[in-house]
């Protein structure tokens, strides 16, 4: 009941007894301890009926916790605090100067305190990074960008910070923001693709984030596109990694211009000035990512796809390339796969690890 009123309240308590099959007088028994901790409110309403008693909506209380959020890359620490309805409140940036375990979790405790003060203490810290984490489990199993393998990361800095901490893949736990309070909202199942450094995926199947505690899910990145395609850090021939990740649409065009001083963004620029070079490089990345798409459509069955990461801005250079291959490869029996483009920056991510804090907080998983 806390979960409904959270992602599609303020609504009336008619409304919520009815979206849960629950009489008036059950929706009374869950709401009273609710509302007297302070967890849920009456909302004012302008009108009154003419007749019968006034309906007041019910509404979360979201000033009544935080959760702190922290995204870990290679180089750098985001952190954010956030109310019960994920809205940033503040933020810091740190760089990581080294990877060594102890000088990451100082960061993030350093991190933790700035922004719990002034206010109240928050609930749970949440962090979130590229590689083979799960909530309910400490322990990073892998994460390449930082070296780790096998870090019960989770166990200390909770014993650093002296607050519940759950440790989450950066994909899935955007994928929970975007499930409570994004484009997924009232979506039963949807999935999010991301294209960056790396090519991930994060779904939601059945108003569930799936997830497999200590293994991989969504590992899209190295889907085979064209076997006799560019080779990517593994040495996989033609992968959608090969073709559409940052690093090798920055390789691929430095390599084509003979500049290898060319950053991503600059090779963004001639893709938009359609120098020849780089609107190819960026139509077969095009290319690629619309057949990554057309494939966790086909096998999942969602409808809704939110596209993000990133490297995401570079969609509007090879939208026409990914539209023709997510149409060429979506199975002809399926509907159309509606696509949401949401870029976002490293806050957001942060932000999803808050927001997976607090759904296992609620909800245990």
């Amino acid at each position: 009941m806390f979960v409904e009123l959270l992602v599609h309240g303020p609504l009336s308590r008619a409304e919520t007894a009815r979206r849960l099959a629950l009489s008036p007088s059950a929706l009374t028994k869950l709401t009273k301890p609710l509302i007297e901790g302070g967890y849920l409110l009456y909302q004012p309403t302008e009108e009154r009926p003419a007749l019968g008693r006034p309906s007041q909506p019910l509404a979360v209380n979201a000033s009544r916790m935080s959760l702190i959020g922290v995204k870990l890359t290679s180089d750098e620490m985001f952190a954010v605090r956030t109310d019960l309805r994920g809205q940033i409140q503040r933020e810091v940036r740190r760089e990581l100067r080294s990877h060594e375990v102890d000088h990451v979790v100082a960061e993030i405790a350093d991190a933790v305190r700035e922004l719990s003060l002034p206010v109240t203490p928050p609930s749970a810290v949440g962090i979130s990074l590229a590689g083979t984490a799960s909530a309910g489990d400490p322990i990073v199993h892998t994460s390449p960008f930082l070296g780790w393998n096998d870090v019960p990361i989770g166990n200390i800095v909770a014993a650093a910070t002296g607050l519940p901490t759950i440790v989450e893949n950066d994909v899935r736990a955007l994928t929970a923001a975007q499930q409570w309070f994004g484009a997924g909202v009232g979506r039963h199942s949807f999935a999010l693709v991301t294209v960056g450094a790396g090519i991930g995926c994060g779904l939601v199947i059945g108003d569930q984030v799936v997830r497999s505690p200590g293994r991989g899910t969504g590992l899209v990145g190295h889907l085979a596109v064209d076997n006799n395609g560019p080779l990517c850090e593994m040495g996989h021939r033609g992968c959608a990694r090969a073709y559409a990740s940052s690093a090798a649409i920055q390789r691929s065009i430095a390599a084509a211009l003979g500049r290898p001083d060319l950053t991503f963004d600059q090779c963004l620029a001639l893709g938009r000035e359609q120098q020849p070079a780089a609107a190819r490089v960026f139509q077969e990345a095009g290319r690629a990512l619309g057949r990554v798409v057309a494939t966790v459509a086909n096998i999942t069955g969602v409808e809704l796809v939110i596209l993000s990461g990133e490297a995401v801005q570079m969609f509007d250079v090879c939208a026409d390339a990914f539209d023709a291959a997510l149409a060429e490869h979506t199975h002809w029996t399926s509907t159309p796969v509606e696509v949401v483009v949401k870029p976002f920056t490293f806050s957001e991510w942060a932000r999803g690890a808050a927001v997976a804090a607090l759904q296992y907080q609620i909800l245990g998983a």
